[in-house]
């Protein structure tokens, strides 16, 4: 064997010595994972193990070959910890996909201030949702609110907000970019009518679109009307 296979082979043995349960210690620890908690490091492992074998990362192979035992062992010994928090994710999941009630707005207007400011902080909480294919965009929505696409019948805020999650969903998927751009606004009453140019890097590559924002019953600010043209096209 030469110096550089045994190398290698002394390398990926002691990155096994050292594994133990280290994706399940890590997924359960790691604030910034997401996903499913029951067995986590087990998942983890598994879904390594295939990426690993197709990049032809042998070291990084045996490393996951060697740490599913202890993962699926320490994954067993955590589930009356694990199932709890999985049900709480699964309501919380629930609860921001619901549309029978208002989620949270991005904007909630300060004491005495102008309109137009509100509408400033609205827009630009919601632009940066919308660079980001953040779902939570739809929470910029009132469920009550009167939307046109395309020109065709208005939907209802919550049947939009179905449509836009989907809508960023496929983007996300297709490596689509979105962008709001040039806003214009116009003070009537106590709402703001806001003209904008919705950038995409799909045709059309640029579209008008008009907003109107303004208080919704609870206090909070958020999206009453749209008319736009090209993003997201129903299925």
């Amino acid at each position: 064997m030469s110096p550089r296979r045994i190398g290698r082979a002394a390398a990926a043995l002691l990155l096994g010595l050292s594994a133990s349960a280290c994706m399940s210690i890590d997924t359960n620890t790691n604030q910034s994972y997401t996903g499913p908690a029951v067995y986590s490091g087990t998942r983890y492992d598994l879904g390594g193990m295939g990426n690993a074998l197709i990049d032809f990362q042998i070291p990084w192979l045996m490393f996951l070959v060697m740490d599913l035992p202890f993962s699926l062992v320490a994954d067993t010994v955590l589930l009356p910890f694990t199932i709890p928090r999985d049900s709480a994710r699964s309501e919380k999941q629930t609860e921001e996909m619901q549309v029978s009630k208002e989620r949270p707005s991005p904007a909630t207007p300060f004491k005495d201030e102008p309109p137009l400011d509100t509408a400033k902080r609205l827009f630009q909480a919601c632009e940066k949702m919308v660079l980001r294919l953040d779902p939570h965009l739809a929470d910029c929505y009132s469920i009550d609110a009167q939307v046109e696409v395309d020109g065709g019948p208005p939907l209802r805020g919550g049947d939009y907000k179905l449509m836009l999650r989907e809508g960023i969903e496929r983007a996300s998927f297709k490596g689509e970019t979105v962008d709001w751009r040039e806003p214009e606004y116009a003070v009537e009453g106590e709402r703001v009518r806001i003209k904008a140019m919705r950038g995409s890097n799909v045709e059309p590559p640029r579209s008008p679109m008009v907003l109107v924002v303004g208080p919704c019953p609870d206090g909070s600010w958020r999206i009453l009307e749209e008319q736009s043209i090209g993003w997201p096209e129903p299925k």
